[in-house]
């Protein structure tokens, strides 16, 4: 798989159909698989995080979660076509592990949103066991979530702790963990158990997916902005080389 680097940090070019087809080698070799979003904001900030910019450079799938990514690939002579949205393949590792009885376990977001996230799961794709799940605020220290997630046996791992945490714990704790596939979701909980609704259909297919989440949630109205500066950013690293 070809790789570009934007603002330091590596993005490759890859699509929902390559990862997935790739699926089947990890589980017979037993290798893990760690898809990890980038994101403008992600870009913008990992350099406050070392050790986030480290995990991100081991992963063996830095995936393009932005259309600002895409657009910031094309500006500056990439190949990077597609946006891979974190929720989207989430969604399709989900289908993959109905479709091949496989195990699945949740960490992350609060305990109401959890609890229906995985009560939707269980209805939306009864052919793979759900091992588990623990909210983002459990009090159980970090050795004894891997542990408990050790215990469940999973083949996907879904960490949901939001964006510098989740990289973190994924950073700290990988090496750690038995688990095949391993995926940064963000807040792909809320969405998953219907909490938060998904922008429109047409709005997604204009890119305008960032915009719509903007402005439907007071929280996220600072980032509106942050789509331009990180386009001008990405492009005067660029031009200095600083990539």
């Amino acid at each position: 798989m070809n790789t570009e680097v934007i603002m330091g940090l590596p993005v490759d070019q890859v699509t929902y159909q390559t990862i997935l087809a790739e699926l089947p080698l990890y589980f017979e070799n037993g290798k893990k698989m760690t898809a990890i979003s980038i994101n403008p904001q992600i870009a913008v900030d990992a350099k406050k995080y070392p050790d986030i910019v480290e995990f991100i450079k081991q992963s063996t799938h830095r995936i393009p979660d932005g259309i600002g990514i895409v657009l910031v690939s094309q500006l500056t002579g990439g190949k990077i076509k597609e946006r891979v949205a974190g929720f989207d393949l989430m969604v399709k590792f989900l289908e993959y592990a109905n479709n091949h009885q496989k195990r699945v376990f949740f960490y992350g977001a609060k305990p109401e949103v959890l609890f229906d996230a995985i009560e939707n799961t269980r209805e939306l794709y009864p052919n793979l066991t759900i091992t588990g799940g623990i909210d983002g605020y459990t009090s159980l220290s970090e050795a004894e979530v891997v542990e408990i997630i050790n215990r469940a046996k999973p083949d996907f791992l879904f960490v949901a702790l939001g964006f510098p945490r989740q990289e973190q714990w994924l950073a700290r704790n990988t090496s750690r963990l038995n688990v095949t596939v391993l995926q940064d979701v963000g807040g792909s909980f809320d969405v998953l158990s219907g909490r938060v609704k998904r922008a429109p259909k047409m709005i997604i297919n204009l890119h305008l997916e960032w915009l719509y989440r903007s402005l439907s949630n007071p929280k996220r109205i600072g980032r509106i902005i942050q789509l331009p500066i990180f386009v001008v950013k990405s492009l005067w690293c660029k031009v200095r080389g600083d990539d």
